[in-house]
Order: structure tokens, then sequence, then C-alpha cells
């Protein structure tokens, strides 16, 4: 998830100094709930506003802005409602893109590609075969990744009965390919 703060104040080094404060508290509570190496910097924003000005006709500053958002993995998904609180208590003004996906993707995108590459073989093979060809070679390949989520429906009830579970279900990884082949034509016997 994207979480952070946005800081206004009337001059810049107050906002950046009440951003600072702010931010710290929030990396403490980051700390807490995800080791280092999944917490990143996402976003730094500094920049003055303005507003309109109805008598001059004109754009007139209004002080600055802070916005610093991280992009925090949480692991366990059974502390996302304590680390909300936390994090929102230690002032998080901003919160999006909450999602849960694969930990290591590596293994089952392999295996995904792996089956990919052999279902775009056998189809080939098939298609050599139909039209007295052979020699299969392939000259390029390129694929698409994808997981998301593929839910099971007896699982909602489980859901509706503590306020901190998620949707139980499986990831699904798949991988789709574009193959292309040259084939040798043979001569009919």
């Amino acid at each position: 998830m994207w979480i952070g703060a946005q800081t206004d104040g009337d001059t810049a080094e107050e906002t950046l100094a009440q951003s600072n404060e702010t931010i710290q508290n929030l990396i403490a509570v980051f700390s807490q709930f995800a080791p280092s190496e999944v917490i990143k910097t996402s976003e730094f924003n500094m920049y003055q506003r303005e507003r309109w000005d109805d008598v001059n006709r004109k754009s007139v500053p209004e002080g600055f802005t802070v916005r610093q958002v991280f992009e925090v993995q949480i692991l366990d998904l059974t502390q996302i409602a304590a680390f909300l609180d936390q994090a929102t208590a230690a002032g998080a003004n901003i919160i999006y893109g909450l999602q849960y996906g694969v930990q290591d993707y590596r293994t089952p995108r392999e295996e995904a590609f792996n089956r990919a590459m052999e279902d775009a073989w056998w189809k080939a093979g098939l298609l050599a075969k139909a039209n007295n060809a052979g020699d299969l070679v392939i000259e390029s390949v390129e694929e698409t990744y994808f997981y998301g989520p593929e839910y099971s429906s007896e699982g909602i009830s489980l859901v509706t009965e503590q306020a901190d579970r998620f949707m139980p279900g499986q990831l699904k990884v798949s991988v789709s390919v574009n193959a292309t082949f040259r084939a040798n034509l043979t001569k009919p016997e």
C-alpha cells in the first residue's frame, strides 16, 4: 500500500519541519509492522501553494505544501487494521492502493511460463502436422504476466465473522505468450 502525509504551512522551513516530524513518527510505526527492506519512499514533493486573488486578478502565494508517500508492504495481513490505526494516529493522511499479492512471484511465474511455452509448442506442432510441415523453429516470443485473486464464494461467510479477515482464496498466476514459429513444408509422398 502507499501511505504518507501531506503537510501545509506558511513558510517552506516551517512546513518541512512539520513534515519531517510527522514522517519520523510514521517511519516508527512502519518499522513496527514491516521490515525496512519493504519500506520505500515513493514520492517526495514540496511546492508553493497559490490562490486566486479576485481583486488583483492574479495568483498569489499562500504557503507551502510537502507531500511524502511511502510504499509499505505489510507481510502479516491480520495486522493491516492495527497498522492503519497507528499510522493515522501518527499523522498519515494519504492512504491508497491497499492490495495483496504474491510475496515471491518467481517460482509460480516460472511454472506458468513453462506451461505456456509447452502449450505453444504443442499448438505449433498440431498446426505444422495439419499442414504437412516439420522442423519447427521458434523465431520470437513475447509474454504478458498477470497475477490476481481467485475468490472462493463459500469463504464470504468466514470474512463477515471477523473484522480483520480478508477474502480467502488463492492468487492465480498466469502467463500468456505470443510465439512465432517457422516450419519447413515437407514434400508430399
